[in-house]
């Protein structure tokens, strides 16, 4: 859908480099700058700011990178199901590794009853990297519940999950009725790696109260949470997770909700999708559905 210099444009915010851009497009680096200026002319604002020996992308720069990559993901998708029957066609979608635990599997069932899609790809990875498979198109849609731009993605909300505080049914915390953030500080925390969603809830909730991931007995961090599961199981500390993760465990009494200082907290599971998508009714449906 773009020529040549919008393609070269985009390898040069990826490399930040002349040289490497003309290595990887296997063109002479002279012809990379004229390309760029010509997109530049035709814009008609800078894109590229270039002071030896660094390079950088303008703010201008980077507002259309992200347009022709959303725009390529998009024109990439049309064409593809256009080309291909309906028995034939695939869907991709990431999810962060909590909602792969109880949304992720609604969600397929869904897709499944549609009867649309021979494929059904399901990218399980934490919210920064499910937001840039959106960018390059490597995923259709996304499950989230990490925090991001609003104003820079379409989305729906299909429900407010509570996020709890957990340990074991034999954990001394689990006969409190009230708990200070005090109390919890006194016990490990288990949490997740950076980039998770569910830390950065985590983070936010402790921030509020002026409390520190240093201030804790120690932490343990686990990236999954079937993992983080055993670990409150096997008594080794705290957790903070959502609700639906333990629904199970809770039911059989094994692991206890605490009173968390600040109330119940919920947080929105939102199904997201490029802003101004060309599917964006297709992905609304799907949303409606899971809420269903």
């Amino acid at each position: 859908m773009f020529d040549q210099r919008y393609q070269t444009f985009l390898v040069l915010v990826a490399t930040k480099s002349y040289t490497r851009t003309a290595e990887q497009l296997f063109i002479t680096q002279p012809a990379v700058s004229q390309q760029i200026h010509s997109l530049e002319d035709q814009v008609g604002v800078p894109l590229v700011h270039y002071q030896r020996p660094y390079l950088t992308i303008t703010p201008a720069g980077h507002q259309l990178a992200a347009f022709i990559q959303r725009t390529q993901a998009q024109s990439q998708k049309l064409l593809r199901d256009l080309r291909q029957p309906a028995q034939h066609r695939r869907i991709s979608f990431s999810t962060t590794l909590s909602l792969s635990e109880f949304l992720a599997p609604q969600l397929v069932r869904v897709l499944q009853q549609q009867d649309r899609y021979h494929e059904i790809n399901c990218r399980i990875t934490n919210t920064q990297t499910a937001l840039h498979a959106l960018q390059t198109g490597k995923s259709d849609f996304a499950l989230i519940e990490g925090n991001f731009d609003k104003r820079a993605y379409g989305y729906q909300v299909i429900r407010h999950e509570p996020f709890v505080g957990i340990v074991a049914a034999d954990h001394p915390l689990a006969r409190k009725t009230t708990l200070s953030w005090a109390d919890l500080t006194q016990y490990p925390l288990i949490i997740r790696e950076l980039g998770s969603g569910s830390r950065d809830i985590l983070l936010h909730l402790a921030q509020a109260a002026n409390v520190t991931l240093a201030d804790f007995a120690q932490l343990v961090t686990v990236n999954h949470p079937a993992a983080i599961r055993q670990l409150v199981l096997a008594n080794v500390g705290v957790s903070f997770v959502y609700r639906s993760v333990v629904a199970s465990e809770l039911h059989a009494g094994l692991v206890k909700e605490l009173p968390l200082p600040a109330g119940q907290l919920e947080h929105d599971l939102d199904l997201v999708y490029l802003r101004d998508s060309f599917f964006a009714a297709d992905y609304q449906d799907l949303a409606q559905k899971l809420r269903g």
